[in-house]
């Protein structure tokens, strides 16, 4: 009795512990709980929930802006999602975002992973591989044998690991940075972000979703924060 009993003791301490590594979803699929559009607070926006989707689309009545998460995120953490474009599209994912009124946009202080709608990147990318979906937004370029699905679900994953950002698209590395290296300074400092002295700074910051040109949906928004 005193084996079954540790043995009881034991099964009922696991399954009560915490887990190590817990996933929160930080979209319901329901509403914008959890977000709100940069700058500007929970306002009607061109951000809506269509059908389960998070979704911007420009023609949509409301306020004009990049969306970001309530909270701040920091150390190392792994951000999954699922999302599509339509023509045209031009969209990112910002990580580590400072929000304030003297910074006009996510994108002045906080790294961009690319989306992009690669059937027409002439016109809104200027044929640049840095600008492609997947890639470290004006700083790495995409590999070419990445696999994008046009007019279709993509998924991207962002491993966050202190200074170390890694980015994947549809399982297949396709950037990464170190932003405590001397390699990454001298980028910054060679590109048009050097005259932004917040960007590329923190490490601690929000996450933003870029309202740029055309549609753009989101799904399965999750994020693993790894202690």
């Amino acid at each position: 009795m005193k084996y079954l009993s540790l043995s009881v003791f034991v099964v009922v301490l696991a399954c009560n512990a915490p887990e190590k590594n817990p996933t929160k979803s930080l979209f319901n699929g329901a509403d914008l709980s959890g977000w709100h559009v940069y700058n500007a607070g929970d306002v009607p926006s061109i951000w809506f929930v269509e059908d389960g989707l998070l979704t911007c689309d420009p023609e949509h009545e409301g306020e004009y802006g990049d969306l970001v998460t309530d909270f701040s995120f920091e150390g190392t953490y792994t951000l999954n999602c699922e999302w599509k474009v339509d023509s045209g599209g031009n969209s990112g994912i910002f990580l580590h975002v400072v929000e304030a009124e003297s910074l006009a946009a996510p994108w002045m202080s906080g790294v961009e992973y690319q989306i992009l709608d690669h059937s027409d990147t002439t016109n809104h990318n200027y044929g640049d591989p840095t600008r492609m979906s997947g890639a470290f937004y004006g700083f790495q370029e995409l590999p070419d044998s990445v696999l994008y699905h046009q007019g279709g679900w993509n998924r991207t994953r962002i491993v966050v690991n202190d200074n170390l950002i890694t980015f994947f698209l549809n399982g297949m590395q396709t950037a990464e940075m170190d932003l405590s290296t001397q390699e990454w300074r001298n980028a910054v400092a060679n590109s048009k972000f050097a005259e932004y002295p917040e960007f590329g700074k923190s490490r601690r910051g929000k996450i933003a979703l870029q309202a740029w040109k055309g549609r753009v949906q989101f799904r399965n928004i999750k994020l693993m924060q790894r202690h």
